[in-house]
């Protein structure tokens, strides 16, 4: 019996953090527009559902050691290779399973779990799979707990789904590694392309998807073109198939796809205010869009807050800015088009957020807000948090030892070629993106070389112990004098501006 399910896994899938997975973010999402985080407030427990290569999960571990993490995963490379980064970084608060999900469905539960989330899961494995999930939402998710859930939909895939059938054909009839298939069908449908097939010509999204597709990493691809199962939802079929665990939808996760003010167009915007069923409400909203992957908060039992609750939960919330004031923009990217969010509202916030880091409370205080506009300076945040520019922050700052070990353990990594590009804030509870740059200037901090001439002469040093060297403009720099220029020029900014940022937010030690 083959133990894959028809799921891609000959090549282990990549290694990334999503920032929806973070019971933090879920509860902001959740009380933006007036509902119940539930337990994902000041969760205890939490279980992800097809962890991957484990990094996101035990990063959430890392910077939140007061919480208990449990993981399912199938692959056993997987679960070795989370396994690792578990112990590397000394965490005791997470234990990982390799288990399938209709075994892990067998076990039973007693709904034990604050937060349950699964990323790129259910419409990449089979029904009997997707059943088993739902049974695991049924006995692991407590009365008030608050599920995470990403997945294909549609209408946005109409266009695109048959070049994703022409590669599954490929595979089909071409055996071998997934490596190796995947590149024969990228071939043969860039040929079809180039050799102006009439579908592409009646297709412009799908040609325009294809030169999409040719950019993005070949790891990423065979996980999301070559799995046997794959299936393009309608949310209303997600919405039924999970009531049966009796969970229902919140809210979208992306924070920006619950205001329609950046979700529908204009035109349409009467139209979806009118639809009192959620629902239909939602149907319509991946219509106006052409909506493709939906990023979905289901909640067991979570109701709309009255104002004093919603108040009072808001109150112990505060914000913390995740870029250098100078780098702050207003331009904010919605599901169709981009907004620019008004100076005279945005730059108090973020001038505030400058100084300090704010609760929920001062920045309502502001001249430009003040007690009777708490759903305008929510829509600023909105823009804001969904952007990456501010983190919104629950509860007291955790135990940062785990967290800086965590930290320490990806730059390490990253000197031996194996790049993550999040590391863990135990003060916001979730991921702070860093670049492959920011690597190398922790390798440089972390070894006493802070002042940034010196940190570049170590980048190079770090990039040579690998075979490596800096690129610019796609050709290597072969000339060590340009290379440590061009490192500095890069490093400088990162050492000045965003380390005392992730010493703020406890990144780094101070």
């Amino acid at each position: 019996m083959d133990w894959t399910g028809g799921y891609v896994a000959d090549i282990g899938y990549t290694a990334h953090f999503y920032r929806e997975t973070a019971p933090s973010h879920m509860a902001f999402a959740t009380l933006c527009i007036g509902r119940s985080p539930g337990h994902a407030f000041k969760p205890k427990r939490m279980l992800e559902l097809g962890f991957g290569q484990g990094f996101g999960l035990t990063l959430l571990a890392a910077a939140n050691p007061d919480l208990a993490f449990e993981g399912f995963d199938f692959n056993p490379e997987h679960v070795a290779h989370a396994r690792r980064l578990a112990q590397g970084a000394g965490l005791a608060n997470i234990t990982l399973f390799e288990t399938g999900f209709e075994e892990a469905a067998a076990r039973g539960g007693d709904n034990d779990v604050d937060v349950i989330a699964l990323h790129g899961i259910f419409s990449w494995v089979s029904r009997q799979a997707q059943d088993a999930i739902v049974d695991i939402l049924r006995q692991r998710l407590q009365p008030d707990g608050l599920a995470y859930i990403s997945y294909n939909c549609m209408p946005g895939w109409a266009a695109l789904a048959p070049i994703r059938q022409f590669m599954v054909a490929v595979k089909r009839r071409n055996p071998g590694t997934s490596e190796r298939q995947l590149s024969l069908a990228l071939d043969l449908i860039l040929k079809l392309k180039q050799g102006n097939a009439a579908f592409f010509a009646a297709n412009p999204m799908a040609a325009q998807h294809l030169d999409a597709m040719l950019r993005m990493d070949r790891v990423y691809l065979a996980h999301e073109y070559l799995d046997e199962h794959w299936d393009l939802f309608q949310f209303s079929e997600v919405a039924a198939r999970l009531s049966e665990a009796k969970v229902a939808f919140v809210a979208s996760a992306t924070l920006t796809e619950n205001l329609d003010g950046y979700a529908v167009p204009k035109d349409l915007q009467s139209v979806v205010a009118q639809a009192t069923d959620p629902i239909m409400r939602e149907t319509l909203r991946d219509f106006a869009s052409n909506r493709r992957f939906r990023r979905d908060l289901f909640a067991r039992g979570a109701a709309t807050l009255t104002t004093p609750e919603h108040r009072r939960l808001l109150s112990e919330m505060s914000f913390a800015l995740a870029v250098p004031r100078s780098r702050v923009t207003f331009k904010f990217v919605g599901p169709l088009f981009e907004l620019t969010g008004q100076d005279r509202f945005y730059a108090p916030v973020v001038d505030l957020l400058a100084e300090k880091i704010a609760s929920f409370d001062e920045l309502l205080a502001l001249r430009e807000y003040r007690p009777d506009k708490v759903g305008m300076l929510l829509d600023t945040l909105v823009g804001l948090v969904q952007s990456g520019q501010v983190f919104p922050i629950i509860g007291a700052a955790a135990d940062p030892a785990p967290a800086q070990r965590f930290n320490r353990m990806i730059v390490d990594s990253a000197r031996r070629g194996r790049l993550f590009f999040h590391l863990a804030s135990p003060l916001v509870r979730t991921g702070i993106p860093v670049s492959d740059f920011g690597l190398l200037a922790l390798a440089a901090l972390f070894d006493g070389q802070a002042e940034y001439a010196a940190a570049a002469r170590h980048a190079l040093r770090t990039l040579k112990a690998m075979d490596r060297r800096p690129m610019k403009d796609g050709k290597l720099i072969e000339d060590d004098d340009k290379a440590t220029a061009f490192l500095a020029e890069n490093i400088k900014p990162i050492l000045e501006e965003f380390v005392p940022i992730w010493r703020r937010l406890g990144v780094l030690a101070t």
